[in-house]
Protein backbone atom coordinates (compact mmCIF):
# COMPACT_ATOMS: atom_id res chain seq x y z
CA UNK A 1 0.00 0.00 0.00
CA UNK A 2 2.44 2.39 0.65
CA UNK A 3 4.12 2.15 -2.55
CA UNK A 4 0.83 3.15 -4.29
CA UNK A 5 0.41 5.96 -2.60
CA UNK A 6 3.89 6.96 -3.33
CA UNK A 7 3.41 6.05 -6.93
CA UNK A 8 0.11 8.02 -6.92
CA UNK A 9 1.76 11.14 -5.35
CA UNK A 10 4.49 11.15 -8.14
CA UNK A 11 1.55 10.32 -10.78
CA UNK A 12 0.14 13.60 -9.33
CA UNK A 13 3.40 15.71 -8.76
CA UNK A 14 4.00 14.67 -12.85
CA UNK A 15 0.42 15.94 -13.95
CA UNK A 16 1.02 19.40 -11.95
CA UNK A 17 4.51 20.13 -12.97
CA UNK A 18 2.92 19.32 -16.68
CA UNK A 19 -0.06 21.71 -16.16
CA UNK A 20 2.37 24.37 -15.10
CA UNK A 21 5.21 24.19 -17.53
CA UNK A 22 2.51 23.96 -20.34
CA UNK A 23 0.65 27.19 -18.56
CA UNK A 24 4.29 28.93 -18.85
CA UNK A 25 5.17 27.98 -22.30
CA UNK A 26 1.43 29.49 -23.60
CA UNK A 27 1.97 32.34 -21.49
CA UNK A 28 5.87 32.98 -23.24
CA UNK A 29 3.58 32.42 -26.50
CA UNK A 30 1.05 34.94 -25.89
CA UNK A 31 3.55 37.83 -25.21
CA UNK A 32 5.58 36.57 -28.03
CA UNK A 33 1.91 37.17 -30.30
CA UNK A 34 1.49 40.31 -28.34
CA UNK A 35 4.45 42.00 -29.17
CA UNK A 36 3.68 41.11 -33.03
CA UNK A 37 0.19 42.38 -32.97
CA UNK A 38 2.11 45.40 -31.66
CA UNK A 39 4.49 45.78 -34.11
CA UNK A 40 1.72 45.15 -36.65
CA UNK A 41 -0.93 47.76 -35.35
CA UNK A 42 2.10 50.40 -35.00
CA UNK A 43 2.95 49.38 -38.68
CA UNK A 44 -0.63 50.12 -39.75
CA UNK A 45 -1.31 53.54 -37.56
CA UNK A 46 1.89 54.72 -39.54
CA UNK A 47 0.29 53.75 -43.00
CA UNK A 48 -3.22 55.51 -42.27
CA UNK A 49 -0.90 58.49 -41.03
CA UNK A 50 1.04 58.55 -44.40
CA UNK A 51 -2.22 57.99 -46.54
CA UNK A 52 -3.44 60.98 -44.60
CA UNK A 53 -0.74 63.37 -45.46
CA UNK A 54 -0.67 62.08 -49.00
CA UNK A 55 -4.30 62.94 -49.90
CA UNK A 56 -3.36 66.50 -48.11
CA UNK A 57 -0.54 67.36 -49.66
CA UNK A 58 -2.26 65.99 -53.21
CA UNK A 59 -5.39 67.65 -52.81
CA UNK A 60 -5.07 69.57 -55.32
CA UNK A 61 -5.17 66.62 -57.85
CA UNK A 62 -8.30 65.81 -56.71
CA UNK A 63 -9.78 67.72 -53.82
CA UNK A 64 -13.17 65.81 -53.67
CA UNK A 65 -11.37 62.22 -52.93
CA UNK A 66 -8.47 63.59 -51.00
CA UNK A 67 -10.99 65.20 -48.81
CA UNK A 68 -13.21 61.57 -48.89
CA UNK A 69 -10.08 59.60 -47.79
CA UNK A 70 -8.91 62.13 -44.95
CA UNK A 71 -12.75 62.44 -43.45
CA UNK A 72 -12.88 58.35 -43.58
CA UNK A 73 -9.64 58.30 -41.76
CA UNK A 74 -10.82 60.94 -39.04
CA UNK A 75 -14.07 59.10 -38.97
CA UNK A 76 -12.40 55.82 -38.03
CA UNK A 77 -9.71 57.54 -35.57
CA UNK A 78 -13.32 59.48 -33.69
CA UNK A 79 -14.79 56.08 -33.30
CA UNK A 80 -11.84 54.66 -32.35
CA UNK A 81 -11.71 57.16 -29.60
CA UNK A 82 -15.30 56.87 -28.41
CA UNK A 83 -14.61 53.41 -27.66
CA UNK A 84 -11.13 53.77 -26.19
CA UNK A 85 -8.31 51.64 -25.24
Amino acid sequence: MPGMMLVALVIVGAMIWLVVYLANQSAGMQQKVDGRERVELERLRNLVDDLKETAWDHRELDSALATIIIDKIRLHERRGRELGP
